[in-house]
């Protein structure tokens, strides 16, 4: 039996976390743990907003999160958690689509704000920790994750395929 997902990404991460100065074993952790979920469509969309309907952007996240503020404090954590996780995958995995819409400076500024309110609503310390590191550092990390995507999640030569389809070729 091969590899689970969290260790195909660990490895991955860790070498090119290692490379960028990351390396902090709770960030790699954390990091790996997010590309092993997402590599699940259904785990990028799992939120819904209060018609049922999947919450798909950032904008979606955003207003649902203004709508739940005050009224859900376990719902509004979740929303800003999933908000740093969503906005780190797409900012490192997909930069240069960010990059040519002029969107990928919006996705660094929320997601660095949504790690460092994860990091204060967060009770367990060494969480927050990496929720605290996330935020500081999420331009190096989401350039980190782009580095490896190009460099170590290429596919073979010769062959043309989208830039998340390494996720799924395991």
């Amino acid at each position: 039996m091969g590899p689970s997902l969290f260790q195909f990404f660990h490895r991955h991460v860790q070498h090119g976390f290692c490379q960028a100065g990351l390396a902090e074993p709770g960030t790699i952790d954390y990091v790996a743990d997010i590309l092993a979920r997402f590599a699940h469509t259904e785990a990028l969309y799992p939120l819904r907003d209060h018609n049922e309907r999947h919450l798909t952007t950032l904008a979606q996240f955003l207003t649902e999160l203004e709508q739940t503020q005050g009224c859900d404090r376990a719902r509004a954590a979740l929303l800003i958690r999933h908000l740093g996780e969503y906005s780190l995958f797409m900012s490192g995995f997909f930069r240069e689509r960010l990059r040519a819409r002029g969107q990928l400076a919006y996705y660094v500024d929320h997601g660095r704000t949504a790690f460092g309110q994860s990091a204060d609503l967060e009770r367990n310390h060494s969480q927050a920790r990496v929720f605290w590191r996330l935020q500081r550092d999420f331009p190096k990390v989401a350039l980190a994750l782009d580095a490896i995507r190009q460099r170590q999640l290429r596919p073979p030569d010769g062959v043309v395929m989208h830039p998340a389809a390494a996720l799924w070729r395991m």
